[in-house]
């Protein structure tokens, strides 16, 4: 790392988030993964060149990734049904040590998702996410969220997110809200962004515009504490107060970008419980995302080898 990792974040918010463990709220499905060297056209087809199974959607996997990490971290989630897919969703929280707190429908379908994803880091997913299904994801009680020093939720998951945010607020528990490329959809967001301390958007998605330091002052102009832009491989922006800096990503062959949002997010909770810099947490969620698009899957990697290619990625302090 720089010397910037020696001068600790000794915000408000590093304080609460030090203090409890970790709530990823958000809906869960099953994940088929396959990977092809590129799509094929209509009518035709591509050789898999690997295929993987995990549970989704991003809740699933920060509390995967925080968990195999030791940070203290619980799954408030949707239930799964007693059918093969449901199996293989608990079989992998089992694997990973997750804390969950869900139900088994029997009878029920669990919710499944099937994602196609091209070397040229492309991903093109098919989704059973009916209404129904979402209904079931039921938002937390205050009494899940004692002893709670962060809530991590994503926009896509409907009502519930609204609820469970302002369940958070009101016992003065930080939230981590995943925007994706909603960070422009009036007066909807503005309504999350009031109670976030933590947004994070993402420019490589369709429908994306604008300049991310714009953005990302804006998102903090509306009361957000940290704010963080991903660009996909062409980097991140991650500002706080007047500070912003702009890391690119470690130089990889990409193998599998699903959930590379959700490990950035988990990289930016570490750095903020370790209590690093802004520049040494930027460079971390960044060396993480980066590295997680070389493998398969959800990716273990261990703290020191992120740490390593951390501190030799390019990061470059913005005028905000």
């Amino acid at each position: 790392m720089t010397n910037s990792e020696s001068v600790p974040n000794d915000s408000r918010l590093t304080t609460q988030v030090l203090r409890g463990d970790v709530v990823c709220f958000g809906f869960l499905t099953h994940c088929l993964l396959l990977m092809v060297d590129q799509l094929p056209p209509q009518n035709g087809g591509a050789p898999v060149l690997d295929s993987v199974e995990i549970a989704g959607d991003d809740a699933a996997i920060a509390a995967s990734i925080l968990t195999k990490w030791g940070i203290p971290t619980r799954l408030i989630t949707s239930p799964t049904g007693n059918d093969h897919r449901g199996a293989r969703v608990r079989e992998h929280l089992e694997s990973w040590g997750v804390d969950v707190r869900q139900d088994v429908k029997h009878g029920w379908p669990t919710p499944f998702e099937v994602a196609i994803l091209d070397s040229g880091g492309g991903r093109t997913y098919y989704q059973r996410r009916d209404p129904t299904a979402l209904a079931e994801l039921r938002p937390p009680a205050p009494a899940q969220l004692e002893g709670a020093g962060l809530l991590y939720v994503d926009w896509y998951d409907g009502p519930s997110v609204v609820s469970a945010i302002e369940t958070a607020a009101s016992q003065d528990v930080p939230v981590f809200l995943n925007l994706e490329s909603e960070y422009d959809n009036e007066p909807w967001v503005s309504g999350l962004l009031e109670y976030a301390s933590i947004c994070q958007v993402s420019m490589d998605l369709p429908g994306a515009s604008g300049k991310p330091s714009d953005v990302a002052r804006a998102l903090i102009n509306q009361g957000v504490e940290i704010a963080v832009v991903t660009l996909g491989s062409e980097g991140c922006v991650v500002a706080q107060g007047q500070e912003a800096y702009f890391v690119k990503p470690p130089s990889i062959e990409v193998v599998d970008c699903y959930g590379a949002g959700a490990a950035y997010s988990a990289g930016i909770i570490y750095g903020l419980r370790a209590g690093w810099s802004l520049e040494s947490i930027a460079r971390f969620a960044s060396a993480y995302s980066g590295l997680k698009c070389g493998v398969s899957g959800i990716a273990g990697l261990p703290i020191s080898d992120i740490r390593e290619t951390a501190s030799s990625v390019e990061a470059r302090l913005l005028p905000l």
